[in-house]
């Protein structure tokens, strides 16, 4: 990967030092295994800095070219799929989700006394995009709803499930709440997964293969390891009190290695750095890198839009989500920024995100024309301020 002076692209190299040493520190503590962050501006990588340990147990060190579980960085591939579609003219974004999944016309709303209702109006695949359908997470949420989808065994990361099967299974639990009157971070991006699937005619992993993958150069991301890369797979933890990182072991964890049936468009890619930096410099680019062209200038704008009317604090419900909500709206798959002063940190208007559960994250900044992303395999997602911390980083940078 060919890096540029940071001063050639208008940022501090002092500066961008000092992310080295943020990094460092969260490694030295035992807070993080690894921390590889990237910043690219005009097209061009002003820095790169990888440290710690890809494998704790193995004593081996990251490099840039580990492969890591991107979880929720899945969803704006996702979402780019759909695009896909609706530029050729196959859906619409108003399209009711029962045109393509019929169990989806029977579903109801569960309503604060424990009763049912019925739909105010369909579900709509803007609604998907955009976590305003009434789903939500059965393992991140708490209440009748989430139980229900837990009794259901509906599970997105079962690797021995299909993603028609689960979907299916999802429409017989109620909404949590009318479609398009609230915004909560749940599975909508997986339905919008099986939409593609339906629509294309083809499995969610073989149009991400042929229709992004290919195209970008993206060799080594898909819903397992690619062959000859496993011994790359770095390692995953959860965050313990007091040991801090205990490995991710079981089912789920395997099938990054083994194989799965499951391809969760919400969040079971894995890939490497320089594959997510060309689907990020495909976005940054306006729908194409180099000859390659994704999607129209426009409707990356589109996708990049804030469709929420407000911030996620007026629309938001009180659970899990990979991004604050003041001062941050939500457009196709991705959060954006619409009043940095309310995020209380230091944020460009329309610079538009998301994360991953292992507390990966990327953002692309039109304005500073700047893409960053970070990795390490730490979950929750929560458990540190990275995110924030970050972006404070990397922006006062920027000079020119």
């Amino acid at each position: 990967m060919d890096i540029v002076s940071p001063e050639s692209v208008g940022l501090n190299s002092r500066q961008l030092d000092r992310i080295g040493d943020w990094a460092a520190g969260y490694v030295a503590a035992g807070k993080l295994p690894f921390a590889t962050t990237l910043v690219a501006r005009h097209g061009q990588v002003a820095f790169l800095d990888c440290r710690g340990m890809a494998d704790l147990a193995a004593d081996r060190p990251a490099r840039p070219d580990d492969l890591v579980r991107l979880y929720s960085m899945t969803k704006p591939v996702t979402a780019v799929a759909a695009l896909m579609l609706y530029e050729a003219g196959v859906l619409q974004l108003d399209d009711p989700v029962a045109e393509y999944i019929p169990a989806f016309a029977d579903l109801r709303v569960m309503r604060a006394d424990g009763a049912t209702e019925a739909l105010a109006e369909p579900v709509r695949l803007w609604h998907l995009f955009t976590h305003t359908a009434g789903l939500t997470y059965g393992h991140r949420d708490e209440g009748p709803v989430p139980a229900a989808m837990v009794e259901a065994g509906v599970d997105f990361g079962d690797p021995t499930e299909t993603l028609a099967a689960t979907v299916d299974r999802l429409a017989e639990v109620p909404l949590k709440f009318q479609p398009g009157t609230r915004w909560n971070y749940g599975v909508s991006t997986d339905v919008l997964g099986r939409v593609v699937e339906v629509a294309a005619g083809v499995g969610l992993d073989r149009f991400f293969a042929d229709r992004i993958f290919a195209p970008l150069g993206m060799t080594e991301t898909g819903f397992s390891t690619p062959a000859g890369t496993v011994d790359r797979l770095t390692a995953c933890y959860d965050y313990d009190p007091e040991a801090l990182l205990v490995p991710v072991t079981g089912p789920r964890e395997a099938a990054f290695t083994a194989g799965t049936q499951m391809c969760s468009g919400g969040g079971g890619l894995v890939g490497t750095l320089a594959d997510y930096l060309r689907f990020c410099e495909m976005l940054r680019g306006g729908g194409a890198l180099g000859e390659a062209r994704l999607l129209g200038r426009k409707t990356v704008a589109m996708m990049a839009s804030n469709w929420m009317g407000g911030d996620l604090t007026a629309m938001g419900q009180p659970t899990f989500s990979e991004m604050p909500y003041d001062g941050i709206g939500f457009g196709l798959g991705v959060s954006v920024v619409v009043d940095p002063a309310k995020t209380r940190a230091l944020y460009s208007s329309g610079e538009y995100a998301w994360g991953g559960a292992a507390s990966t994250a990327f953002w692309i900044d039109p304005q500073e024309d700047m893409v960053v992303i970070f990795l390490t395999q730490v979950m929750p997602s929560s458990t540190y301020p990275l995110r924030r911390e970050l972006r404070a980083l990397v922006n006062a940078a920027v000079i020119d």
